[in-house]
């Protein structure tokens, strides 16, 4: 006859929940790494997008020189 483990159920629930919470801390670590990983780039790319519109605008004389600096001091905060 074998003995039985933990009472016949292996790693019992115990174990198993001590394998899962690392787990999902690890889950979690990734999950936050890779959001602010995209909100970063979004905001990149939006900044970016806004100062090529107020290039255009500059070049086909919509807004002057003064309008223009100030504009882009403000889209690069």
């Amino acid at each position: 006859m074998m003995p039985m483990m933990y009472g016949g159920y292996g790693m019992g629930f115990g174990g198993i929940l001590m394998m899962l919470i690392p787990l999902a801390l690890f889950g979690l670590v990734i999950y936050w790494a890779v959001s602010a990983g995209m909100k970063n780039a979004l905001k990149e790319n939006s900044s970016s997008n806004a100062l090529d519109i107020l290039k255009s605008r500059y070049a086909r004389n919509e807004i002057t020189s003064d309008e223009y600096k100030q504009l882009k001091e403000e889209i690069s905060r």
